[in-house]
């Protein structure tokens, strides 16, 4: 039986650390100190002296902007590590192209993820491009691995016995299938053989069922403006 891991909920348990005052500018003139918040996708909240203020991103500078992806970059970063912890108690492995491929036995048939940077959609890397979608990564270590594998269709609850007539589309196809070269990527899932298929029946494949983007590569182009205008 394998092992499961419910990671729902459990950015909460993170306890993140307080941003420090920031004086913020506005493009039409006019400056804000305060605490950062939080922030959305349009907007950052900002405290001071117990109140909440809202605002645009449209109104602040780029600095204020850079400052703001730096803050949340850190924080995600913090959330990542905390769950690193949580999956290797539950006996989760950290994937890499060596392990999967020098150290099968270490793998098969097992959870892990594998924090990468995506390559690209590889038709080869899968089963069969009506099967798989397959695309190659680069891992942390910064190796080729190119048989990281989508399933285009996840069974019902009655398979086989139901012949596949309950299989419904893979959501994950599309999100993979909108990855950008050079994003940062953390795959869950688990190692198992080609099946069938495969005539060599040697190789594996990292089947993926769960994707987090760690970083974009229009984010990681903030981050390092950031880092430039500490």
């Amino acid at each position: 039986m394998k092992t499961k891991i419910c990671l729902l909920g459990f950015f909460a348990l993170v306890t993140l650390a307080i941003a420090a005052p920031h004086t913020w500018t506005f493009q039409k003139g006019g400056t804000f100190e305060g605490n950062y918040y939080s922030s959305g996708t349009t907007a950052v909240v900002v405290r001071k002296n117990g109140t909440n203020y809202i605002f645009k991103f449209a109104d602040l500078s780029t600095n204020d902007l850079a400052y703001v992806a730096k803050i949340k970059a850190d924080q995600k970063q913090a959330q990542l590590d905390a769950e690193v912890i949580q999956m290797k108690q539950a006996g989760w492995n950290e994937l890499t192209s060596d392990l999967i491929e020098n150290f099968p036995e270490k793998v098969r048939q097992k959870n892990g993820w594998m924090d990468a940077t995506f390559e690209r959609l590889d038709k080869f890397a899968g089963r069969t491009a009506e099967i798989d979608l397959g695309f190659d990564v680069k891992d942390s270590l910064g190796k080729y691995y190119n048989h990281c594998v989508v399933c285009k269709s996840l069974h019902g609850p009655n398979w086989p016995y139901d012949q596949g007539q309950n299989d419904r589309p893979n959501p994950l196809v599309n999100v993979v299938s909108n990855l950008k070269d050079g994003d940062k990527v953390r795959f869950y899932g688990s190692v198992n053989d080609r099946g069938p298929l495969d005539m060599e029946g040697t190789s594996l494949f990292f089947y993926i069922d769960r994707v987090v983007i760690l970083e974009t590569v229009a984010e990681k182009k903030v981050r390092e403006q950031a880092a430039e205008n500490p």
